[in-house]
């Protein structure tokens, strides 16, 4: 008797299992992942899922942190005053900021020079074969091993021997984290009600379902950004970049899908 009732358990939960296999959705789908230089100074990532049909059925977006933000080091009014050798003033738009001479990355070291006049004066980190690291992350191969080397911990303010230095991150941001998801970036509902978070969701909301086969003139910003007919809702000023390395990510998925 207790061999029949085992049995009978058996048979049922093989039924069940059967049954809840019959009841799941199944994709044949395929994963792509792309890396690239977006509003200026940040290298996205963005990983797009397809289904069978080649439609979006999700995507992640994220930023990292380079030099840009990276560089920017916290000085002590004495410091200010009797400014370190390895650090550079750059006089911007809003004001003076303080950037280390020096970035390591996976020990390759980056030298930064200030360009252009006082009040609209930017930062330039350049290395050897290497004139800006801003335009290196425009590989994908480049905007990749970046990411990585943030992942490891081998990006950092460094001396000019390459080791690390002792300055404090004076930005808000890279104290935090290093990407802007970790950091609650730009989210000041009163000036800025959608926020980094906000725009992002936009953009994944709006591409899912799709086959992402609009062209860049097909993005068109009126009050919000419209992919064609799909109106995002999306507010952000450099919309076009995020779209493309999605399509890109997108474009990659189909090149891994399961058939």
């Amino acid at each position: 008797m207790k061999k029949l009732i085992a049995l009978f358990f058996v048979a049922v939960l093989a039924f069940t299992f059967a049954a809840c296999q019959e009841a799941e959705p199944h994709y044949e789908y395929g994963y792509g992942v792309s890396y690239g230089l977006v509003h200026g100074h940040y290298v996205g990532k963005i990983e797009v899922v397809v289904d069978k049909d080649d439609k979006v059925v999700s995507a992640k977006i994220d930023e990292y942190f380079l030099p840009y933000n990276v560089g920017q080091v916290a000085l002590t009014e004495e410091q200010i005053a009797n400014l370190p050798t390895d650090v550079l003033a750059v006089v911007g738009s809003r004001g003076t900021s303080y950037y280390s001479k020096y970035v390591s990355v996976a020990g390759t070291l980056f030298m930064g020079t200030v360009s252009g006049e006082s009040g609209s004066q930017s930062i330039v980190y350049s290395a050897t074969g290497i004139a800006n690291i801003e335009d290196w992350v425009k590989v994908e191969a480049n905007a990749k091993a970046y990411v990585e080397a943030v992942e490891a911990d081998q990006v950092f303010t460094a001396n000019a021997d390459g080791t690390r230095n002792a300055l404090p991150y004076g930005s808000s941001n890279v104290k935090i984290g290093w990407t802007k998801s970790a950091t609650g970036y730009w989210t000041n509902p009163a000036s800025y009600p959608l926020g980094w978070g906000g725009n992002m969701k936009a953009i994944v909301d709006a591409i899912i379902g799709t086959t992402m086969d609009a062209t860049e003139e097909d993005l068109v910003k009126d009050a919000t950004w419209s992919i064609g007919d799909i109106v995002t809702g999306a507010t952000l000023t450099d919309f076009t970049d995020y779209y493309l390395l999605a399509q890109q990510a997108y474009n990659n998925a189909l090149a891994t899908k399961v058939e």
